[in-house]
């Protein structure tokens, strides 16, 4: 059932001791669907200031929120927005919105396609999410469709998919066998005429999960969403929550589109929150769905039960965490570390010290295709992988504290 949506808290709780650069600060205010009085007061105050808009268009462009920026720059004070400015960002949101169209009427084809099959083919994030958390197909930007089903199922799902004119990046029929036992990291299809891209998870690939998917358990819970007249399955509310603070957390929340999912999900739906955290704690990720809800608290005012964040400010590992994103956010640290601190932002990411040394040799170690891209092996030494990955993460990511982005968020 879709519920009804409420407001986020008006208050930004950035409780760090030192002052939001405006242009940040209007990015943060405005990374909503829905903008109270007082918010949209402080948005005409930040407005009347001096602004770098080249910096302020970058960062709302690389986080996926210049929809969010358009609209409530719309409402709250446009008047004070250079032109020049305000055409790109609607010239940026136009293309975010044709580009949902064109998915959504492949979502739909792809849905029909599936239908008559015995396997479900589970619809997660894209057009579901933005039906469930804004009530707006085209207000979040998505450049993919993503769907789960289970690892037996790729060969069947691909054949269906290529019937339908799609490519297949990767040779999914034949389970990647001839690629040494690299598992992908999803299996990923295009269809250039569309310019669509579709991407298949699996219990496989869903590779940062510290276990793997009960597709059965997690069946039982799907619910019905509506989109363009159209019913299909998607994850429940708690599922789908633990599952984009899994997505957040495995790119370092790096993204800021990705807290707002979660502050948005969670103001438009009723959430199960005992549910929820028990939903998390079986996949072992408390941790991770705390810290996913301690930032879209901190950082965009989303209203939380107290209990949960109570937790959250319990629990040294989240407030750890939080700090090192929201540093990201503030300035204080650049947001593409090397490959030192990624691994301690995982470690410190699990459930237990056990949990988090484990997963994240794994991750070190487990090789992905990526890693057969890097390095040809003949299937006999398909073992030696394991050591290709660690070098080509070396290489990838540096052994520094942090790598340079070409956008900053503070000069």
């Amino acid at each position: 059932m879709i519920g009804n949506p409420a407001k986020m808290s008006v208050t930004m709780n950035f409780k760090r001791g030192q002052e939001l650069r405006p242009e940040l600060e209007l990015i943060l205010c405005c990374a909503r669907t829905h903008l109270d009085d007082a918010t949209a007061g402080r948005v005409r105050v930040l407005l009347r200031s001096k602004l770098n808009w080249a910096e302020i268009a970058a960062i709302a462009c690389e986080h996926h929120v210049a929809p969010f920026l358009c609209e409530n720059l719309r409402l709250a004070g446009e008047e004070l927005v250079p032109s020049v400015w305000l055409d790109r960002l609607r010239q940026r949101t136009r293309e975010s919105s044709g580009m949902a169209m064109v998915l959504l009427a492949e979502l739909l084809h792809i849905h029909e396609l599936f239908e008559a099959e015995p396997f479900p083919l589970i619809p997660f994030k894209g057009p579901v999410l933005s039906r469930l958390a804004y009530q707006n197909l085209a207000q979040r930007t998505f450049i993919d469709l993503d769907f789960v089903l289970q690892q037996k199922h790729i060969a069947r799902a691909t054949l269906l998919l290529e019937s339908a004119g799609f490519r297949a990046e990767l040779a999914a029929r034949d389970e990647i066998a001839s690629l040494g036992g690299c598992v992908p990291g999803q299996y990923a299809f295009v269809r250039k005429e569309a310019r669509a891209q579709v991407e298949l998870h699996t219990e496989r690939t869903l590779r940062y999960f510290p276990t793997p998917l009960d597709f059965d358990k997690l069946s039982r819970r799907f619910l019905t969403v509506e989109i363009a007249g159209v019913k299909m399955r998607t994850f429940s509310i708690e599922d789908t929550l633990v599952m984009l603070c899994v997505h957040g957390n495995k790119h370092l929340w790096d993204r800021l589109s990705w807290i707002v999912d979660v502050a948005e999900l969670i103001t438009a739906q009723p959430v199960d929150w005992a549910l929820a955290m028990q939903t998390a704690a079986d996949m072992k990720s408390t941790r991770v769905l705390l810290l996913g809800l301690y930032l879209a608290n901190e950082l965009l005012g989303a209203s939380l039960p107290e209990f949960v964040m109570e937790r959250a400010r319990q629990d040294s590992g989240v407030r750890w965490l939080a700090s090192e994103v929201l540093g990201q956010f503030s300035g204080r640290a650049d947001a593409s570390p090397g490959a030192l601190p990624r691994a301690i932002f995982r470690l410190r990411s699990r459930d237990g010290i056990g949990q988090g040394v484990r997963h994240m040799l794994r991750l070190t170690v487990a090789p992905t295709e990526r890693d057969s891209d890097a390095v040809r092996l003949p299937r006999a030494l398909g073992f030696l992988y394991a050591f290709v990955r660690p070098w080509r993460l070396l290489k990838e990511y540096g052994w520094g504290a942090f790598r340079k982005k070409s956008i900053r968020w503070s000069q």
